[in-house]
């Protein structure tokens, strides 16, 4: 019996950096949540990106944001792991010095840009949906903060920062989320980790959770549930972590098999 459901977003439920989601799968968490199954929503965005994406249905979600590094419900964080502030103001002068990035500092209370870029801030803004504070400098955010996240404009983040990942990730957990982005949290903080803590919260099974992912921040998530599902447009990484298939992003993999799920809940009654 399924009693957890765990899903990425971007690549997973919609395009990449969109909020193209299919209405139908705001009913169907419905549905899932009147069985007494729980939903999460287990992203790289942050919380008030996956809120306002998820407006409908916030109030029967759990949220695993930023790659792991928060969890939280529609009314409160739950879980936080910060990150060390003198490595944060490291990272940010060093990026500051390779053209084409962006970097957004993830708090526990907001986002934080200092771009000047205005098309930068407003895609984040509205395509994302996160809320966040422009600042004159990232060095001096009070808010503890939790992930760093860095946009490099040619969606070449595996050559142009190819230096900086193989620096930090001696001490931190360094994930490319796409060809865009790359989030950098705590060694012991992913998707993984979370929905562990969730479980063991819920007292539900790795046997008894079914995830869907498609990029390398879903890997460690796909070892948490025996249902394991890899969308046809995944990484062939992640399909190989993965027990199962489905369709791809914009074909609704995962709601045909949330859907086939019902059904079979409605055999058994």
């Amino acid at each position: 019996m399924i009693r957890l459901i765990c899903s990425d977003v971007d690549g997973t439920l919609v395009p990449d950096g969109t909020r193209q989601i299919n209405p139908e799968l705001f009913e169907v968490i419905d549905r899932l949540h009147e069985k007494g199954i729980h939903f999460a929503i287990a992203s790289g965005r942050a919380v008030s990106s996956i809120r306002s994406l998820f407006a409908p249905v916030e109030d029967k979600l759990f949220l695993i944001a930023l790659g792991g590094a928060m969890i939280a419900t529609s009314r409160r964080t739950l879980f936080h792991w910060d990150v060390d502030q003198r490595d944060i103001c490291e990272m940010v002068r060093q990026i500051r010095q390779i053209p084409g990035c962006e970097i957004e500092l993830d708090g526990v209370q907001n986002g934080y840009l200092e771009t000047k870029d205005e098309a930068f801030r407003d895609w984040i803004m509205h395509s994302y949906g996160t809320k966040v504070c422009l600042v004159d400098d990232l060095l001096c955010v009070p808010d503890p903060i939790v992930s760093v996240s860095i946009y490099h404009s040619g969606h070449q983040v595996d050559t142009v920062l190819k230096g900086f990942m193989e620096e930090w990730r001696e001490r931190y957990a360094v994930v490319t989320s796409g060809t865009m982005w790359v989030d950098v949290q705590r060694r012991d903080t992913n998707k993984g980790r979370a929905v562990a803590y969730l479980q063991d919260s819920l007292g539900i099974t790795q046997q008894e959770t079914m995830v869907f992912g498609d990029q390398r921040n879903d890997i460690e998530m796909m070892g948490q549930g025996y249902y394991s599902y890899a969308v046809e447009n995944a990484l062939q990484e992640v399909k190989a972590a993965a027990r199962f298939r489905t369709g791809r992003c914009d074909e609704d993999g995962v709601l045909r098999v949330l859907k086939a799920l019902l059904a079979k809940e409605q055999e058994n009654l």
